[in-house]
């Protein structure tokens, strides 16, 4: 069966399903979310939204017609590629991504219904999770067995490995290649030439001409594990200075108000990021927190923050999907009005940077001129 007529199944059967509305302060159950799949064609990478067109079901009308599908982010979504942690702007436009979705929060605007052929939208644009092929296979400790690779022709022939689950691409399929494949063998670039039967690999996909009916082609080949770990190394390391400068994101849980407008603010760290971030605000003795909305953007984080002391760590069992499981109390001299229970922070351990952000990675504030 084609990939998206399984995943429009799904959706369409969301009484099967049951449908998790985001609220704040409340991260989903285990196994939320309707899965979708699609090339990524458009991103706003500063208020985390984007669309993805749907991979192909066979249906003429809805590839020609149908508009792409328009999604944003949950405060708690998380992105991997290459098989680390990432953000949207590290995903090039064209990529095919593989996600889960959650109806929006309610009264929330930011995704409007399509205003043509309205009979193709998809109710669920608030993304759990995204994932390149890579990632996302990888992670189920699946893979790609070639059975063989036609370079004349532009075909490559693979068997998908180990345990499938309803979700993703099953069986032996047929790809489309050519010279703009990439292809990665130990530390460097290989060529189409080095692919082989029965090699175990990583693919990334994209567009390909019969898009409609399911058909898609090979961006990447990644032949052995030395090529595939540097990818993610690449990848992870992107990621940790990204999040150094922008901080952890996180949602306060509890504010214990004291005289003089002091306070303990309890925060919990989303979760997604390198293990390394959170070690760092495991030791960290001190700690600063800013304001942030849903997108995760902060007020200007240079002056809009306050700093104190960690006085309390916990480490919350079993932690749902979205969460870190790491929850830190902080001691500080003055509460900011975003320091309420079920807002979005962000949480700067002791020796993160502090810098002033690009101005439309932030909210002005009115000392902010």
């Amino acid at each position: 069966m084609n990939l998206l007529v399984c995943l429009l199944a799904q959706s369409a059967g969301a009484a099967e399903k049951a449908d998790f509305f985001p609220q704040p302060g409340q991260f989903p159950p285990p196994n939320a979310g309707h899965y979708l799949a699609g090339e990524l064609v458009s991103v706003d990478h500063v208020n985390r939204r984007g669309a993805i067109r749907l991979v192909g079901d066979g249906v003429d009308d809805r590839y020609h017609s149908a508009p792409s599908h328009r999604f944003a982010l949950l405060p708690y979504g998380t992105i991997r590629y290459h098989g680390a942690p990432a953000e949207l702007r590290d995903i090039p436009i064209g990529t095919l991504l593989h996600g889960y979705f959650v109806l929006p929060p309610a009264d929330d605007k930011s995704i409007p219904p399509p205003e043509k052929n309205s009979r193709y939208g998809i109710k669920h644009t608030h993304a759990l999770s995204l994932e390149d092929d890579f990632s996302f296979y990888q992670r189920r400790d699946r893979a790609w067995k070639i059975t063989s690779s036609d370079v004349k022709t532009g075909k490559l022939k693979a068997t998908a490995t180990g345990k499938a689950d309803a979700d993703g691409l099953k069986g032996e399929r047929t790809f489309e290649i050519d010279r703009s494949t990439r292809v990665w063998k130990g530390r460097a670039a290989g060529e189409l030439e080095d692919l082989a039967p029965d090699q175990t690999v990583q693919l990334n996909f994209t567009w390909a001409p019969d898009w409609k009916n399911g058909q898609l082609h090979v961006t990447d080949v990644w032949l052995d594990d030395e090529s595939r770990k540097l990818a993610g190394e690449r990848q992870r390391q992107v990621h940790i200075r990204h999040q150094s400068h922008r901080w952890l994101a996180g949602w306060v849980d509890h504010v214990e108000h004291q005289p003089g407008g002091k306070g303990i603010v309890t925060v919990t760290l989303f979760g997604g990021m390198d293990p390394t971030l959170y070690e760092r605000a495991r030791t960290a003795k001190g700690a600063a927190i800013a304001a942030a909305e849903p997108t995760l953007r902060s007020w200007w984080q240079e002056h809009d923050n306050k700093g104190g002391s960690v006085v309390g760590l916990k480490d919350l069992p079993n932690p749902p999907p979205g969460s870190s499981g790491l929850q830190l109390r902080v001691q500080l001299s003055e509460l900011l009005e975003g320091f309420r229970p079920g807002r979005i922070v962000r949480y700067r351990p002791n020796g993160f940077p502090s810098v002033k952000l690009p101005p439309e990675e932030r909210i002005k504030s009115f000392d902010d001129r």
